[in-house]
């Protein structure tokens, strides 16, 4: 499909937010979209920026509490720290601040653990005082996202793009056959099957692709991690010596990117790589028990893991052999970890691997859906995605398949037999989409 413009009177636009603002640069854009009334009001835009640095930069913290005994700030913890035998509970900024929260305040955080342990793993405002030895809350907000189902169900109903397109727009991207290509996988990713069980993705791109600005954005939109080298088993799972949950307990899908920079060259790395693989199929995360006789939670935490990275030796197989994304990755991932990768290949939905230069700055609009509507979106798509057996791939293949078929429909309509060779790893997308060759294949259907 060639570019497309939005039709000036299309519901959508009424919803649209100019992201074209001055800001600190230092200061992520997605933090402002997730506060939509910094992006109109300056005197706004500059208490959230003195709050988000007081969470998240550690030298502004820390000179702020040499010189007021007081703050305010705006983070998201690294970590939750529950400390049943003092009866304590505290969260970790990225600042590195311990603040207490005491029990008075966790008692309006949610009707049961499970949701006081959602609000408090999401964005938080927090005040807090200095006392002699620690930091003690005295306002605590959760600023866990809305959903706003009535203006997504508007926009559903009433728009004349497809759910794919109203995506894409909502991130902020021109539509046209580039922007789809690059992020059908990714947005996958967002979804769970009709299982229940979520969708692992790998992709592969030249650099300038925008898999970083996905990653934020799915961190503030969804409450997932972006990492951008392999955490220790301490981060991932549970940290032994303080016994602070990782971050697969307190946040709901993990994107790992600079994939194509990991090595598995000590044991604490094949430990790691061991965990995930369980956690990605299983659903537990086990770290074994620590020197202190710590265990991490005995829970299933089904989350989906996207891994990101750039061609690399991807790009050295293209044309030199058949053309399947799952053998190229089981030939370069068994070669640079020097063991065999087959395990997590069947675990992931699905491999992309994108070979044409697609540089994402080129397709800027400047305009987002709010956060809170993009999360209705993908909540009123979820709750389309229906049980089918249709796919004629076997084991998890299928399995995958089928998931992945009743996902991609609600999308944009597309035969399974496209959705077996995606899975299989025989459909070469680019071509596909008609970017590798002159003549172009219509992905997206007419407009009504």
């Amino acid at each position: 499909m060639s570019e497309t413009e939005v039709p000036k009177d299309d519901v959508i636009n009424k919803y649209l937010l100019d992201i074209n603002i001055p800001r600190d640069p230092s200061i992520p854009l997605e933090v402002f979209i997730a506060f939509p009334k910094t992006l109109t009001d300056e005197n706004e835009r500059e208490r959230v920026r003195k709050y988000w640095l007081n969470g998240n930069n550690k030298e502004y913290a820390y000179m702020n509490l040499i010189f007021q005994k007081e703050q305010s700030c705006i983070f998201r913890p690294q970590a939750i720290k529950i400390d049943y035998v003092n009866m304590l509970v505290s969260v970790k900024s990225p600042s590195s601040l311990n603040i207490i929260i005491p029990n008075k305040f966790l008692r309006h955080l949610g009707d049961d653990t499970e949701q006081i342990i959602e609000n408090l793993s999401d964005y938080l405002f927090i005040r807090y005082y200095k006392t002699k030895n620690d930091l003690i809350a005295d306002e605590v907000v959760p600023l866990r996202g809305a959903i706003s189902e009535d203006i997504a169900k508007e926009i559903l109903n009433d728009t004349s793009l497809c759910p794919l397109e109203i995506i894409v727009t909502g991130l902020g991207y021109k539509i046209c056959t580039e922007t789809v290509r690059l992020f059908l996988p990714r947005i996958i990713g967002w979804f769970k099957g009709f299982d229940g069980k979520p969708m692992h993705i790998a992709q592969f791109t030249l650099p300038e692709s925008g898999k970083t600005t996905f990653g934020l954005r799915s961190e503030t939109l969804f409450n997932w991690r972006y990492f951008t080298e392999p955490p220790t088993l301490a981060r991932l799972i549970m940290d032994a010596r303080s016994g602070a949950l990782g971050e697969v307990f307190v946040r709901n899908g993990i994107v790992f990117d600079e994939f194509d920079k990991w090595t598995l060259d000590s044991a604490e790395r094949q430990l790691t790589f061991y965990s995930i693989l369980t956690g990605m199929e299983q659903g537990k995360w086990d770290r074994g028990v620590s020197a202190m006789g710590r265990r991490a939670p005995d829970v299933t935490r089904w989350i989906p893991i996207m891994f990101f990275g750039n061609l690399g030796d991807f790009d050295k197989l293209y044309g030199i052999q058949q053309y399947n994304t799952r053998a190229f990755f089981n030939v370069i991932y068994t070669a640079r970890f020097t063991q065999d990768v087959r395990a997590l290949c069947d675990r992931l939905t699905l491999i992309d691997i994108c070979n044409v230069q697609i540089r994402i700055m080129d397709y800027l609009t400047n305009k987002v859906l709010p956060d809170s509507i993009l999360r209705g979106v993908i909540s009123l798509l979820q709750k389309k995605v229906k049980p089918c057996n249709l796919s004629n791939l076997k084991g998890r293949l299928k399995r995958h398949a089928d998931n992945l078929y009743a996902i991609i429909n609600t999308l944009v309509e597309t035969p399974i037999e496209t959705v077996d060779k995606m899975v299989s790893g025989e459909l070469n997308l680019d071509k596909h989409l008609g970017l590798a060759k002159e003549k172009r294949i219509e992905f997206l259907p007419e407009r009504r």
